[in-house]
């Protein structure tokens, strides 16, 4: 007979996947991250490459294979569209939310901290946007938060099998992103064997000798080589030293010292993300600090761990808002203690953390769809009947009829499906598909003018060509990452004259280059869109 504790599981698991992936059948792919692993995931299997990651017919080395072989994966099973595209990343959501119950369940040994764990994670703004894009912060994620649970049973119930199952997510990790993922977590893990032995050295029942030998574990370590080492054995046998250069050089030791978008590289840039991050459980989290003894080992490792992967991330040069979201694990669960302790203790303090917050979350979105005007009518509804919903769900969860996860879940569960919906217009305008009308009717090559929507080879198979105009880019990324077809612009004005019926995309972004160009004398505007317009060599 299947036990609660799976049932629990399993339920989560599933009410993630089927809230997550509702309208993924709709949601465009977008440039200029996702599409580039979905095209690379299609050239892979076009080239029947399950070993090199490719794009535009050539090798690149931005990552390792395994977010492209989940999407080929997907692309064999049920064929190449937008909704396949996302699977992967919404079975490895729910993965993560189940993962989520499963560890706090054991570390803290409440079942209700742990559904409430699971349920801050799945309703945590930046996990569901990321959950929801085709990107391998996922996967990540999802290694990361079996590599925190796990090594922290390991040392504090002395089990040497949790350890050896953090060293096979490590493995993964490292096959998922690179050696970020064994480097960053090792880091902090010796770190946390440094000051357990500072703090605990005096205590007879405390042995460093016993720590250092279940984090150097001979299993795990065994495991960690055998299921991380074979790719990247394979990719240097295959490329020798331009793998090294490529991949472990300009990917990884140069992202971190050379800036991909200098704009971003400032040091506050994840104390703004972080807390965003967390919406709209952020209260919660900033109210559980002010009870945490930060002795204790759950807490020290909980902090040694956000603090090193913040601070690590805010001196690499290249910064991304998706990052940091490995960080935000024990956050997570010192929100669902905040919320459990409040709710049992009968504490005024919920409505502060919990309710208050939650309604300016709606209301904010509602505000957003009134000002937004790429956004239908569908949130203004929508918003209507969650104020109605919050009255009357309140009113049951007063009178003590409504368990704490249905008064939390329910509301935030259409509010997300209502954002889902609504944000698709939006996500047109990211992609190459709002061109597809305009490539399709016309039976010559098709330009890009200063920038690049790979989108547009996946909805097209058309390979437009980039017009290299200027960017505040640092020009290491240029040339390192500038796989598409590309010329410059003098190149450009002498080429198009003598096409007839060319497409000339130009973002509005570089409208103003391309007005004053000479090719502009020539072409003619047939199409606009919210984020260019499209011209034609006559």
């Amino acid at each position: 007979m299947i036990n609660n504790h799976m049932l629990r599981i399993g339920a989560l698991f599933l009410l993630t996947v089927l809230s997550y992936g509702f309208y993924n059948a709709y949601l465009p792919i977008t440039d200029p991250v996702e599409s580039n692993y979905v095209l690379s995931a299609i050239t892979m299997l076009k080239h029947n490459s399950w070993i090199s990651p490719m794009i535009y017919d050539q090798v690149w080395y931005d990552k390792p294979p395994l977010t492209y072989w989940a999407l080929m994966i997907s692309y064999k099973l049920f064929g190449i569209s937008d909704f396949t595209s996302r699977i992967p990343n919404t079975l490895i959501a729910g993965g993560s939310v189940a993962l989520m119950y499963h560890l706090v369940y054991h570390i803290k040994e409440s079942k209700h901290i742990a559904l409430m764990s699971a349920l801050i994670l799945l309703s945590a703004l930046q996990f569901w946007y990321i959950s929801h894009a085709v990107i391998t912060d996922g996967f990540l994620f999802f290694f990361s938060l079996a590599i925190f649970g796990y090594s922290y049973l390991a040392f504090t119930k002395n089990d040497k099998y949790s350890m050896v199952k953090a060293y096979g997510a490590a493995s993964l990790a490292v096959v998922t992103k690179g050696p970020v993922g064994i480097v960053l977590p090792g880091l902090i893990l010796l770190l946390f064997i440094a000051i357990r032995w500072f703090t605990q050295k005096d205590n007879d029942d405390y042995s460093l000798n016993k720590d250092i030998k279940l984090l150097f574990n001979p299993f795990g370590i065994f495991l960690f080589i055998i299921l991380a080492s074979p790719w990247y054995i394979a990719m240097y046998s295959i490329h020798g030293q331009e793998f090294i250069s490529g991949f472990l050089g300009l990917h990884n030791m140069e992202r971190a010292l050379v800036s991909e978008h200098p704009k971003f590289n400032v040091w506050y840039y994840y104390l703004i993300i972080v807390p965003i991050a967390l919406l709209p459980w952020t209260p919660a989290v900033i109210y559980q600090l002010k009870s945490i003894k930060w002795k204790e080992n759950f807490y020290l490792l909980g902090a040694i761990w956000f603090i090193v992967i913040v601070l690590f991330y805010s001196l690499v040069a290249t910064k991304y808002i998706t990052y940091t979201l490995p960080a935000i694990i024990p956050c997570i669960i010192w929100g669902a203690e905040a919320i459990i302790n409040s709710f049992y203790n009968k504490s005024t303090s919920f409505k502060y953390i919990v309710t208050i917050p939650l309604a300016i979350y709606v209301l904010l979105f509602l505000v957003a769809s009134i000002v937004t005007p790429e956004l239908n009518s569908v949130p203004l509804i929508v918003a209507l009947i969650l104020i109605v919903l919050f009255a009357l769900l309140a009113k049951q969860y007063n009178n003590n009829k409504l368990p704490l996860s249905i008064y939390l879940t329910i509301p935030l569960t259409i509010l997300y499906t209502a954002i889902t919906i609504t944000v698709t217009p939006i996500l047109f305008n990211q992609s190459g598909i709002q061109f597809k009308p305009y490539i399709e009717s016309s039976a010559q090559h098709t330009y890009i003018y200063g920038t690049y929507y790979t989108s547009i080879v996946y909805y097209t198979k058309d390979t437009p060509t980039q017009v290299f105009v200027h960017t505040t880019d640092n020009p290491l990324w240029t040339a390192g990452k500038t796989l598409m077809p590309t010329i410059t612009v003098d190149e450009f004005d002498t080429r198009v004259s003598n096409e007839k019926g060319a497409t000339i995309i130009v973002p509005n972004k570089y409208s103003k280059e391309f007005a004053n160009s000479p090719t502009n004398n020539i072409a003619t505007e047939v199409g606009k869109t919210k984020s260019a317009s499209i011209y034609k060599i006559q």
